[in-house]
């Protein structure tokens, strides 16, 4: 396999980069950082901190709260299905890739093929000439 396709496989092989996918990374760790403090949150709210504060107050910080919580899951949820789909679509990309590098590689197998089968056919053409031209030579 010749220097050009092995490059073409390597970049094949090479995934984003550690900065892509650290960035990934610490923005899924912040929103799963922010469903636990709006989980304690939750936690907090559901026991009484005063006694004199009412029932209705609490109950509506509570809703308010998992309201923020399902909102937060839901954009963790979205993101996740983003990056799975952005994977999916540079694994299709790959593979489409790999399969041309291949054709074209399978291309150079049949040229390779014909080129030394024509060697072959001009030999013998060579070596009839020859014994032709041996032939009619005086003796």
């Amino acid at each position: 396999m010749d220097e050009k396709n092995k490059k073409v496989l390597e970049g094949f092989s090479e995934k984003k980069s550690d900065t892509e996918i650290g960035e990934e990374l610490t923005n899924l760790k912040d929103q799963l950082c922010a469903m636990g403090n709006t989980l304690n949150q939750l936690k907090m709210n559901s026991t009484p901190t005063n006694q004199n504060q009412g029932m209705q107050v609490q109950s509506q910080q509570s809703k308010q709260t998992a309201a923020q919580l399902l909102q937060q899951i839901q954009g963790f949820r979205q993101e996740t299905q983003q990056q799975q789909q952005q994977s999916q679509q540079q694994l299709q990309q790959s593979i489409q890739q790999a399969m041309t590098t291949l054709n074209q590689a399978n291309q150079q197998i049949v040229s390779y093929q014909v080129l030394t089968q024509m060697n072959q056919i001009i030999d013998q053409a060579q070596q009839q000439l020859n014994q032709m031209g041996q032939q009619n030579q005086p003796m």
